[in-house]
């Protein structure tokens, strides 16, 4: 575990002691005396005596760092400034690979900060405020359309989506007629909802009655419960909060992303400044094999896994940490993060009124490239080899 959190990159580890000097920081020409007459490096002492000879060691350190600076501290890493919001399942390989020292391992010195809102990181995109950009594709939409130049090229997931019922209804048609609970009128929760009666064959305007309740998907599945609605859309950690409370008998699962193909919504979304893809795109292609790579670690080491849900959600209940491990590490994160077109998609049909969104496409504002390469020069086939 010590070694799975250390903050040193691999040309440190071993080279360092709390409160000392490594010897193996020291080159072994040259030696010195130890008190007492002992010797370093087997040489025989002479009259300096390092304890108390506090120029010459001085000297001694000036010595080493330039004659051996490749060997005692990396190359300079590239600094990358990431703003993420919010917490969710999905990040655990942006986590991951900060912790775990994938970033370092790739030369990058990663900084993550994290706003209070979504609305903060579209503000952050539109003042250049970082280089990369982590949250549903929409709020980066938002800023691009307001004239950030962003561009997304990856994506680790997204939260799990269910629609449910009341368990009476058995079949999306008996849905006719009733109340569907949304969020507020063209957000991306509504749009959620309305493509997924879409695609279960329903009209949201003529078919059902849609009854806002804002951003809180918890909200929605209570109102469920209690009778208020008779369907809605709700992530998989509230349905095990459900189940937990014995009321799972309240609610049917109608259908979910698999079955409806649907893969938008509490994504976790990466943008990049264009000119940072552009001027150093192969900082951003090891960024993207870091996250790679912290996807396959959390795959084969649970622990890890845990670890990070334990330590960024919270998360201490194994029962719950067994369910997230299945649910995302298992499924819902993919082990190429390629971006997600319906994401950005999605984005462009909400914010299609801002002048920077004109002519733009899901295409235009999105590159797989990053991901293909790394596909077809066998990175990924090396990660999972067995």
């Amino acid at each position: 575990m010590n070694q799975f959190f250390s903050v040193f990159p691999p040309p440190l580890r071993g080279r360092i002691k709390v409160g000392g000097v490594s010897d193996r920081l020291i080159p072994p020409i040259l030696t010195f005396p130890r008190k007492g007459g002992k010797e370093l490096g087997g040489r025989k002492p002479n009259r300096f005596d390092l304890a108390s000879n506090r120029s010459y060691l001085s000297v001694l350190v000036g010595v080493v760092i330039l004659i051996w600076p490749h060997r005692i501290f990396p190359a300079e890493f590239r600094p990358i400034a990431v703003l993420s919001y919010p917490d969710r399942p999905a990040k655990l390989p942006l986590w991951l690979a900060r912790d775990g020292g994938l970033f370092s391992k790739y030369g990058l010195n990663v900084e993550i900060k994290t706003p209070n809102s979504g609305e903060a990181i579209a503000e952050g995109a539109r003042n250049n405020a970082a280089d990369i950009y982590v949250a549903t594709a929409n709020w980066m939409v938002s800023a691009i359309g307001d004239g950030a130049d962003l561009v997304f090229f990856a994506n680790t997931g997204y939260s799990v989506l269910k629609f449910l019922a009341h368990p009476s209804i058995t079949r999306s048609e008996q849905l006719r007629g009733k109340r569907v609970g949304t969020g507020e009128p063209g957000s991306s929760q509504d749009r959620i909802t309305r493509e997924t009666l879409r695609r279960l064959g329903l009209d949201a305007d003529k078919d059902v009655t849609l009854v806002p309740f804002g951003s809180r998907s918890i909200q929605r599945l209570n109102a469920l419960v209690k009778g208020e609605i008779d369907a809605t859309t709700s992530n998989e950690d509230n349905i095990f909060d459900l189940e937990r409370r014995g009321e799972i008998n309240k609610i049917r699962v109608l259908a979910d992303n698999d079955s409806l193909k649907l893969f938008i919504g509490a994504g976790v979304d990466f943008a990049v400044t264009r000119n940072l893809l552009v001027s150093t795109r192969d900082v951003v292609k090891k960024f993207t094999q870091a996250l790679s790579e912290a996807i396959a670690l959390a795959r084969r080491d649970r622990a890890a896994a845990n670890g990070i849900y334990t330590r960024y959600l919270k998360v201490n209940d194994p029962a719950l940490l067994e369910f997230m491990y299945r649910t995302y590490v298992q499924h819902a994160i993919p082990e190429r993060p390629f971006p997600k077109l319906d994401n950005v998609a999605l984005g462009i049909e909400e914010f299609a009124a801002k002048p920077g969104l004109r002519g733009k496409s899901a295409g235009t504002l999105t590159d797989s490239t990053l991901v293909r390469e790394l596909e077809q020069e066998g990175f990924f086939a090396q990660l999972y080899r067995k």
